[in-house]
């Protein structure tokens, strides 16, 4: 307006940055981020996501695509779509499962249907999700199988989720994928034909996958499904990671020789593949590995795999034990060092699932001993049955071997075997030795406590931050001798953790876990408190610095 009045577009400038598309797709995608696996989806909202990407497309016409792109990049099911297709189609409304056409779909019908299928990139499907109550019928694949024969529903998609557990929904999967896919993750269930002469045709319409996750816990149930596997492994040269179940020894063959692949996540059963591994002549075995992660009932296939990979470059190894034999974890932690990149190596996680080993007792320090040249190491996470008789003099050992160590967890799952040999004082080498370490999980007895020389660690450095003590045990008179120890060699202490208080009820915790909290209150007032001041504290006075 002229005069008097005022004029909205010359006082109110939009920012410069703000006319960036990049800036702006950046900005939207903030505001679209998922939430991981350990969110509560009751607490999760995204309707708050989409209702404020749907105002920033009302903004103007810069804002206007970015928005809608995000808005509609990730779907879960079909029925936002559909939508907004005419009424008048459906003989139904769409919640209903016995739904079908009342007439022809026609070409007109889909335009604004196509329109945002274009910016879809990440489809969910989500047929068989409790979660959702507008379950897509199987009329509505059906019907629109037949306009999307020679081309896929999304033509920009790079991403699929699938979870199936009957034989219909599964054979319109084809519709679905096109050339530009990248990722697939399957969880198939139930024994269905159908689902597995379908694979095949995966490599078909996706022929650049790079990402490729099956789950089928029913071994038995897919007896097709191991050859099935090896054709579709023998057509994707280029995967880069690759999660399946079962995967039959001919097919491990191929995964091994895969020129592109860095991350593998197997299942396998010895009884069932045998223990024995020989690669391809002339087969350079894991190249590029980066992150292996296996499940098995045994470690020696493990161990066959690591002995033909010589110098794999891997950065991650898991292994997780759920059979009863012994483990050989010797053999393991040998091969390990032996085949694996000393300078690449950062985590190990072994995770013992097995109830009983029979009479096999603790491991022995010089079996974790055999880990010492992994200097690179800053992850070791170990769940092992019978644990490892560690003393205070082996903990000075490990805390030299492993100075870069960020978190260290070994703990035993048989409670009966835990030994008694580390005090708190051992300890004491990981606050000297390892400056980074911020998460510890150790079994200690801290039963009897020497209080002198507490103030040689006053002006401790150290970054631990949690420690998990497993069932630890500790007497009445340890508490506050406990207390101005632990806040000592570890001044950035937050908090401990018993089991017993993370798994069972106030009622069903031992004696040792209601000490262990008291502890865990009073370090509370520790942390008021710094340098050589809180050797002198009693712990009922650093209780009161916290109130």
């Amino acid at each position: 307006m002229e005069g008097g009045g005022f004029n909205l577009v010359s006082n109110h400038h939009m920012h410069r940055c703000l006319l960036v598309p990049d800036i702006l797709r950046a900005i939207c995608a903030h505001i679209s981020v998922r939430p991981d696996s350990t969110v509560r989806m009751d607490v999760y909202n995204p309707g708050e996501a989409r209702r404020d990407l749907l105002a920033m497309t009302l903004v103007c016409h810069n804002f206007y695509n970015p928005s809608l792109d995000q808005l509609w990049r990730e779907i879960d099911g079909l029925y936002p779509l559909l939508t907004g297709l005419p009424p008048d189609i459906w003989s139904e409304p769409l919640t209903r499962r016995n739904v079908v056409l009342s007439r022809a779909i026609t070409p007109s019908d889909l335009g604004p249907f196509r329109a945002l299928a274009n910016r879809v990139q990440v489809y969910h499907d989500v047929r068989h999700d409790p979660r959702y109550d507008a379950n897509v019928p199987i009329a509505v694949y059906q019907a629109l199988s037949f306009y999307f024969r020679d081309q896929p529903i999304f033509p920009n998609l790079v991403e699929i989720f699938w979870r199936c557990s009957g034989n219909e929904a599964f054979s319109y999967i084809p519709m679905f994928l096109g050339p530009d896919v990248r990722r697939i993750r399957l969880n198939i269930f139930g024994n269905s034909i159908t689902q597995n002469s379908m694979l095949p045709t995966l490599t078909k319409r996706c022929p650049s996958l790079t990402h490729f996750h099956l789950c089928t816990p029913e071994r038995q149930s897919f007896p097709d499904v191991g050859r099935q596997m090896k054709y579709l492994l023998s057509q994707w040269s280029q995967l880069e990671t690759l999660t399946v179940h079962y995967l039959s020894k001919e097919s491990l063959r191929i995964v091994a020789g895969l020129p592109r692949l860095r991350s593998l996540t197997l299942s396998y059963a010895d009884d069932v593949y045998g223990d024995t591994f020989s690669p391809a002549p002339g087969t350079k075995v894991f190249p590029v590995l980066r992150n292996l992660s296996i499940t098995a009932n045994s470690p020696v296939l493990c161990i066959n795999l690591l002995k033909a990979a010589t110098n794999c470059p891997l950065t991650t190894f898991e292994f997780s034990l759920f059979g009863s034999n012994p483990p050989v974890w010797h053999d393991l932690f040998a091969t390990l060092v032996k085949s694996c990149d000393k300078s690449t190596l950062t985590t190990i996680r072994i995770d013992d699932l097995a109830v009983e080993h029979g009479q096999h007792g603790p491991s022995t320090t010089d079996e974790l001993r055999i880990l010492f040249p992994l200097t690179g190491l800053t992850n070791i996470l170990l769940q092992i049955h019978y644990g490892f008789n560690i003393n205070d003099a082996f903990m000075g050992e490990m805390a030299a071997a492993w100075p870069h160590i960020h978190t260290l967890v070994i703990k035993v799952t048989d409670i009966i075997q835990q030994s008694q040999q580390l005090t708190l004082h051992g300890l004491a080498p990981l606050a000297e030795l390892c400056p980074k370490l911020h998460i510890l999980g150790i079994h200690v007895n801290a039963t009897h406590i020497c209080s002198n020389h507490l103030d040689l660690y006053s002006d401790s450095k150290s970054c631990v931050e949690v420690i998990s003590v497993g069932h630890s045990p500790i007497s009445e008179t340890s508490v506050p001798w406990a207390t101005a120890y632990l806040s000592a060699i570890f001044p950035k202490l937050r908090g401990l953790l018993h089991d017993d208080c993370i798994i069972g009820q106030r009622s069903e915790w031992s004696e040792d876990a209601v000490r262990w909290l008291e502890v865990n209150k009073h370090l509370a007032g520790y942390r008021h408190v710094s340098g050589r001041r809180r050797n002198g504290l009693r712990c009922s006075d650093c209780e009161l610095n916290a109130m």
